[in-house]
């Protein structure tokens, strides 16, 4: 996820108990909520679309709930069983002050397999999820079966030094400066410094790019006068629409039904993103699914400019992610243009068609 898409997302969303079942939205199966203690005084929203067969275990990007997958896990079900974890810190889940990093939401999704006795899932990430499915495969090798990401490849999921990234640029670059004063005129030390420092360059301007080609939308009151005119207006971002029920776990609704404030927690948000890891491999077969840039998306500048050097900094992020899976051993990378982030909303059918295959491909459970 680049940071443009971050700032749009924190612009938009700033053992087990208490089980209930409930009708899906869609109708077709019955929708089942219940609560995973993972830690003491922490537990998780699990969501259950049913389904048989080998278990899919569906983790949203930062700033979203389980629920935003409400359209695609009864779809998925009719083929697998279909479960979601709300991590901590967001909708219904507790939101505790720590436990943030990506091991922790790691452990918390393992912690969570283990309690409904799951074996051989396969775990289906969008965006900063990337990162708990890479979490997984490192910290606890073989708990799944497979991942899929769902353009989840930012470089919390995977990370490669020849690539960059903003940050680690500019903290290498940190540690270079502070090693030249005490070593003005090391030879070696200097030729690295320049190298890093065109690095950092580069990544600091594709930043500026993304910044300046906007945050994303900013929905008028006629906009959020009802959850139907919210949901059509931000089709814009998202390319399909976005579960009520999601709506409803990421603000606050009116009494006439109009959409308010958001009731998403800063502070986990924040976290997880300040507990980013570096992985540089994954040994578990995956299957990576890359949103290539499409249209613009409302709110984005006016100016050709600006706005076709966004696009450029943007398809430059793409390839760097397409080309680091495509190093894996055991990956499958697809890559879908004229999609959106949220391309299992924008690009639903195909995101079901490239899953089933993939799935069905696996060999079959222990």
């Amino acid at each position: 996820m680049g940071r443009q898409i971050l700032t749009t997302v924190f612009a938009l969303i700033a053992c087990t108990a208490c089980a209930q079942s409930a009708p899906s939205s869609q109708g077709e199966t019955a929708l089942k909520t219940q609560f995973v203690d993972v830690q003491p005084a922490v537990r998780l929203e699990v969501l259950d679309w049913g389904g048989t067969g080998r278990t899919l275990v569906l983790l949203a990007g930062l700033g979203n709930t389980a629920h935003v997958f409400d359209s695609l896990g009864p779809k998925l079900a009719a083929h697998y069983h279909v479960i979601g974890i709300t991590r901590r810190g967001f909708g219904q889940s507790s939101a505790p002050q720590t436990g943030y990093d990506p091991r922790r939401l790691g452990d918390d999704v393992v912690a969570v397999l283990d309690a409904l006795h799951l074996t051989d899932p396969v775990l289906v990430g969008h965006s900063i999820a990337g990162e708990e499915l890479s979490a997984v495969s490192t910290f606890h090798p073989g708990r799944a079966a497979a991942l899929i990401y769902l353009d989840a490849g930012g470089t919390f999921a995977l990370y490669d030094p020849k690539y960059g990234d903003y940050t680690p640029a500019l903290a290498q670059l940190r540690d270079d400066l502070s090693a030249l004063q005490r070593n003005l005129f090391d030879d070696v030390l200097i030729s690295k410094t320049l190298k890093d420092m065109a690095l950092f360059r580069a990544n600091l301007a594709n930043l500026q790019a993304e910044v300046e080609g906007g945050t994303g939308p900013s929905p008028k009151a006629s906009d959020l006068a009802s959850i139907s005119a919210f949901q059509n207006y931000m089709k814009g971002y998202f390319g399909g629409i976005i579960p009520e029920t999601e709506v409803r776990q990421d603000f606050r609704i009116g009494e006439a039904g109009s959409v308010g404030e958001s009731l998403g927690h800063g502070y986990p948000n924040q976290s997880v993103m300040l507990a980013e890891e570096r992985f540089h491999s994954i040994d578990t077969p995956l299957l990576a699914i890359i949103a290539y840039p499409g249209a613009p998306t409302p709110g984005q500048t006016s100016d050709p400019a600006k706005l076709a050097a966004s696009r450029a900094a943007e398809m430059s992020r793409k390839e760097s992610q397409i080309a680091i899976f495509r190093e894996q051993p055991h990956a499958k990378v697809i890559v879908v243009p004229n999609a959106t982030h949220y391309i299992f909303l924008s690009r639903e059918d195909e995101v079901i068609s490239q899953i089933t295959a993939f799935v069905n491909s696996l060999p079959a459970k222990h």
